[in-house]
């Protein structure tokens, strides 16, 4: 989902074209006009906020994006532009994430074309993902639609060479897999194209700052804000000290890990649980713990048993390729004989078949 930061931006931008709407209409300055239609090419770098929901990968990624812009009417452009970007795995031994996107924004630019001009843009296109290949899982690139929104600035031309800088930021939804909403903060410039008559007017611009409060963040969530949370990435529902690390001593269970009916094999599902997981333990390289797996009392107790001791197995063995280190980890199978429910309701053995982590003191 898009992040605070874009939040933050999209809010101070927003603020921005309002003021500078008002004080156009209060002075009653004119806007610039041209004898023929803006014409211009822009580039931009932009850094990527993905959707939480998009398992495997870190927040985390960079593209570069170049278009060419016209001039519709006063205030009226239609921008088509091409994008690249490379979201990080976060894991070595995989490779990366690619995605190439082709698309159409129709923007609005307020105020004159020698000012400041805060806009608004709304878009469609198309957008390939190049998915990551991964052990067990299939590969599934995909060619699907997207539709982005959008608020930026742009700044009045510098040095009299045409130049201007242009900062945005856009919501992009796409129908890949699950329909994934992520967020891209850009920076670059645009330059113009074609010769231009242009009749300048001057206007003061009272300067106005407004200060944004920002609330303090716990991005994992474990009661201690991030400023001084000296362990990120904690596990869910784990007990931590007053500086956000694992306290020892205690028994934390697994959330989001399945595997297939009656197998030790992991599901897809997995693995986005398990590479939080592997982020928490790079993060604590003094945890020392064991992983426990457990049964409900359906089938033969020796059974049991044995898948019990398989599915700590194959949770070890993905956090290993993940890059912790073996000699940290155990395992031990408990089979039914651990319960934390009873066994004769559905809900109750639900509870019952379950990974833990018991963290050594």
């Amino acid at each position: 989902m898009p992040s605070r930061m874009g939040a933050t931006l999209a809010a101070f931008l927003l603020g921005t074209a309002g003021l500078s709407n008002a004080q156009a209409e209060k002075s009653g300055a004119p806007h610039s006009n041209t004898s023929q239609p803006e014409l211009y090419f822009f580039s931009q770098g932009y850094y990527v906020d993905q959707d939480s929901e998009r398992a495997l990968f870190d927040d985390d990624g960079g593209g570069f994006r170049l278009g060419f812009g016209r001039e519709i009417r006063d205030g009226w452009y239609w921008e088509g532009n091409l994008a690249h970007n490379a979201l990080e795995n976060g894991i070595g031994g995989y490779t990366d994430y690619y995605q190439s996107h082709l698309g159409l924004d129709i923007a609005y630019r307020f105020r004159g074309k020698d000012q400041l001009r805060p806009f608004i843009l709304l878009g469609i296109g198309a957008v390939h993902d190049d998915v990551y290949d991964l052990p067990g899982i299939p590969r599934d690139d995909d060619t699907s639609f997207f539709y982005n929104a959008g608020l930026g600035l742009v700044t009045p031309e510098l040095f009299d060479i045409g130049l201007k800088f242009r900062i945005d930021a856009r919501y992009v939804a796409s129908e890949f897999e699950e329909d994934y909403n992520d967020a891209h903060l850009s920076l670059g410039f645009e330059i113009p194209l074609g010769h231009k008559e242009t009749v300048r007017t001057v206007v003061q611009v009272k300067e106005v700052v407004r200060e944004i409060p920002v609330a303090p963040t716990d991005s994992d969530f474990d009661g201690v804000v991030d400023s001084i949370d000296r362990c990120p990435n904690t596990l869910r529902s784990a007990k931590v000290d007053e500086y956000g690390c694992v306290v020892k001593a205690q028994v934390v269970r697994l959330q989001g890990i399945t595997f297939k009916s009656g197998s030790a094999d992991l599901t897809g599902d997995s693995v986005e649980s398990l590479t939080d997981i592997a982020s928490f333990l790079k993060n604590q390289p003094e945890i020392r713990l064991e992983i426990a797996g457990h049964t409900d009392s359906s089938g033969g107790a020796r059974f049991n048993m044995d898948l019990s001791q398989k599915r700590a197995d194959s949770v070890k063995s993905f956090l290993v390729r993940a890059g912790i280190d073996a000699s940290r980890m155990r395992t031990r199978g408990y089979g039914e004989t651990d319960p934390v429910a009873t066994n004769s309701t559905a809900s109750g053995r639900a509870m019952n078949r379950r990974v833990e982590f018991r963290i050594q003191r």
